[in-house]
C-alpha cells in the first residue's frame, strides 16, 4: 500500500493570457518554453483568441509542490516569464485562471 505522500497528484490548468500579439511565432516559442520548463506535463495547448492565447497545461504530477502552492507557481513564476521572454506584448499583459483541476 502507498503512503498518501508518496502518491503522485495529477492536475490541469487552464489560463486566459490577455495583452500580447497571437501571432504563430510567439505561438510556437511559448509552446516550446513551457513544454522545456514543465518536464512533468502531459500536454500544452495553446490555441490564439482576440489579442492573446488560451494555454491548457496537463500536469502528470505535481511534485515537490502542494495542491495550494502549485497554481500560483505556475502563474506568478513559469507562465508570466515565458510569457514575457517569448510572447510580442500589446500593452499590459493579464493572466486569468479559467480552470484548476487537482486528481
Amino acid at each position: 500500500m502507498k503512503l498518501l505522500t508518496e502518491e503522485s497528484v495529477e492536475c490541469v490548468l487552464k489560463y486566459l493570457v490577455k495583452g500580447v500579439a497571437p501571432d504563430r511565432e510567439s505561438q510556437q516559442a511559448l509552446q516550446v518554453e513551457l513544454e522545456e520548463l514543465l518536464p512533468n506535463h502531459n500536454a500544452i495547448t495553446i490555441l490564439p483568441v482576440v489579442e492573446g492565447y488560451s494555454v491548457e497545461i496537463e500536469m502528470m504530477d505535481i511534485a515537490p509542490f502542494s495542491r495550494s502552492s502549485f497554481e500560483p507557481y505556475i502563474a506568478d513564476q513559469i507562465l508570466t516569464e515565458a510569457v514575457n521572454i517569448r510572447c510580442h506584448s500589446r500593452g499590459e499583459t493579464q493572466l486569468q485562471l479559467l480552470k484548476a483541476r487537482f486528481y
